[in-house]
Order: C-alpha cells, then sequence, then structure tokens
C-alpha cells in the first residue's frame, strides 16, 4: 500500500469515527458506557438531559447516583445473571432518579464488551424514558375496563326501568324515570371525565408551566363554592409558592375536591386543601370527612393498574394521579391518622 492509499484509507476511518460519534450523540434514546470498575465513562446528551445532572457530574461517577435506592444491587446482579449464562446482552426496567429529585421510569438494554477470559469489562447501554408509552398503556387500560363496565350496568339499569314505566301506573312511572334520569347523569359524567382524561392530561414535559399554586387554588376554591355552596372549603396555603406544573394540575385538584363532597353523605361537607413545601417535594394535600377509601381503591393506585375486581375507583382519582405522573410526582391516597375521613396528595418535584 503506497502513502496517498494510506491517507485515503485513513480519512475514510476518521469520516466513519466522526459519523458514528455524531449519531451517538444525537440519538434519541440516552446512551452510556461503564468501564471495568462499573463507571461512567461515555454518554450521550440524551442520557444527560434524561438524568438532569451535567456530563461532568456523571462522567465517572457510580450508577448510584441516578439510580433509585437498591436499583444498583438489582443491575448487578442482572449483569451477573447474563455473565452466569454466558450471554452477552440483557434488560430490565428500573428508575431513574433525575438531579431535581423526578422519578423517571425507563428501561435499561446493555450489551456487554469484550474481555479476556473471564474478567468483566464493562458494558454499553442505552436508557430509554417509556414513562410516555406506561402513561399511555395505563390510561388505555383503565379507561377501558372502567368505561366498559360502568357504561354496561348503567344502560342495564336505564333499560329496566324502562320496561317498568311501560306497565307501571304513575307513581311508578315518576320513581321509575328519576332512577332513569339519575343513571344517565352518572352515565354523562362518567363520560365527560373520560374524554377529559384522554384530550387534556396528556404528557408532554415541554409544556409544565412555572405556577403560583396558592393563586391557583385561591381561584378554584371560589369556583367550587359557587357550585357547591352548602359545602365548607378551608385553605391553609403559603403566601406563595411556584412549581412545575401542567395545565391540568387545575383538573386533578379540582376532581380530588369535588370527589371529596360528593362522597361525604354530610349535607354540608367540609373540605381542607393544604399545601406543604420541602426540600424536594411540593404536597397539596386534600382532607374529607368521607367514610374510609376502599382498601381496593387504594391498592388500584399503589399498583398501577385497574383489574376486574377494581371498578369502585373513579376515573377523578386516576385523573390526579396521571397529572402527577406527568412531571415526576406521584398521588398518594391515604386514610386520615384520626380516622375522621381520608387524605389525598398530590406529590410535586420542587420547582
Amino acid at each position: 500500500m503506497n502513502e496517498e492509499q494510506g491517507e485515503t484509507e485513513t480519512r475514510g476511518e476518521s469520516s466513519q469515527t466522526g459519523d458514528y460519534s455524531h449519531l451517538v450523540e444525537e440519538a434519541e434514546d440516552g446512551l452510556y458506557m461503564l468501564d471495568g470498575d462499573g463507571r461512567f465513562e461515555l454518554l450521550n446528551s440524551a442520557f444527560v438531559e434524561l438524568t438532569g445532572y451535567d456530563r461532568e457530574e456523571l462522567l465517572g461517577a457510580d450508577p448510584r447516583l441516578v439510580l433509585a435506592d437498591g436499583e444498583v444491587e438489582r443491575f448487578n446482579g442482572k449483569i451477573r445473571s447474563v455473565i452466569a449464562t454466558e450471554d452477552t446482552s440483557g434488560s430490565m426496567l428500573t428508575t431513574v432518579v433525575t438531579k431535581d429529585g423526578q422519578r423517571k421510569p425507563v428501561e435499561i438494554r446493555f450489551s456487554l464488551l469484550p474481555s479476556d477470559g473471564e474478567k468483566y469489562n464493562g458494558l454499553t447501554g442505552v436508557a430509554r424514558d417509556i414513562r410516555a408509552r406506561r402513561h399511555r398503556e395505563q390510561k388505555l387500560d383503565v379507561l377501558s375496563r372502567v368505561l366498559r363496565h360502568n357504561v354496561r350496568n348503567r344502560l342495564n339499569l336505564i333499560f329496566g326501568h324502562a320496561a317498568t314505566m311501560k306497565d307501571a301506573d304513575n307513581e311508578t312511572h315518576q320513581r321509575a324515570a328519576t332512577k332513569i334520569e339519575d343513571a344517565a347523569e352518572e352515565l354523562m359524567e362518567i363520560s365527560e371525565k373520560a374524554r377529559t382524561a384522554q384530550t387534556e392530561v396528556g404528557f408532554n414535559p415541554s409544556e409544565h408551566d412555572r405556577t403560583d399554586v396558592t393563586e391557583l387554588i385561591e381561584h378554584l376554591a371560589v369556583q367550587l363554592r359557587r357550585e357547591h355552596p352548602a359545602a365548607d372549603i378551608t385553605l391553609d396555603l403559603p403566601a406563595e409558592l411556584v412549581v412545575s406544573a401542567p395545565d391540568s394540575y387545575r383538573i386533578a385538584l379540582s376532581e380530588l375536591v369535588e370527589n371529596a363532597i360528593e362522597h361525604n353523605p354530610d349535607a354540608e361537607p367540609t373540605v381542607v386543601i393544604r399545601v406543604e413545601q420541602t426540600d424536594s417535594a411540593v404536597r397539596t394535600i386534600i382532607e374529607d370527612e368521607c367514610p374510609p377509601i376502599p382498601e381496593s381503591d387504594l391498592q388500584a393506585i399503589n399498583e398501577g393498574k385497574e383489574t376486574p375486581l377494581m371498578h369502585s375507583l373513579g376515573i377523578g382519582l386516576w385523573l390526579a394521579n396521571w397529572v402527577a405522573d406527568t412531571v415526576g410526582g406521584e398521588l398518594e391516597l391515604n386514610r386520615r391518622a384520626d380516622g375522621a375521613g381520608n387524605q389525598a396528595v398530590i406529590v410535586l418535584p420542587a420547582a
């Protein structure tokens, strides 16, 4: 090979390397490489954005910096399992905790780097944010089950009472007609909430606004008091508190307060809306004096899925759950410590 050919081949190899570097840097998924000591050696911009840390903070760091408690041990166990089976690649679902405290579910795929003998030499991997996918799948699953169950039951009720009206006297007609109207109104409400969930509660992190939740809650309370004049809605808020929240935060809060009012058998239901701030989170707390939330409803929210046996949970609670999830937060449902009612908490990362 002459000198000119050598220079041409070198330029070609350099060009290919540059193209590969560009592909890695521009990839939408987070790409990373761990060295033989299990520390970040290479990573792309998507991985930096996924974690919220600066590139300099990540390079040379242990994965414990970005993975939730206990997840590094699971990750290492997965690697050992791959090595033991003489395979070269593996995958797992885990949780990344960003620099500002957001929790992001991710799918990690990795391939072991070639090594001499049995020595571990590191790996390359892909970290994919699956919040949007999980959000979409969960919404479709829950809405499908809830709507199928409720629409079928309410329509059966409507048909049954309509049949009764055909052969009954006027007084029975009136009672049956009332039940038909109530069932139809409930069905309409379910449909409207399903539409809201589908059109208003979307997963689009770029559209989150910095919102003064104190001002928002005060305005919402005025509206709710007008719509429910018998209700006692008490506020316990800081003078001002700005957080990163989606527009649908107002929808979630409204649903939780209306649930607290509508499910209280008292003619003058009481609801308290309180906001607390910690270093890492802002907690919007709605306390009611309703009967205890059924264990099945608590389980449905905690497990993140609607099962065939869990139909008492309203779409309103799921709306609040999805709203919090879009910003890396969560919805907590608890029974009050004093046993006097329930507590729903929207947890949002602190701005």
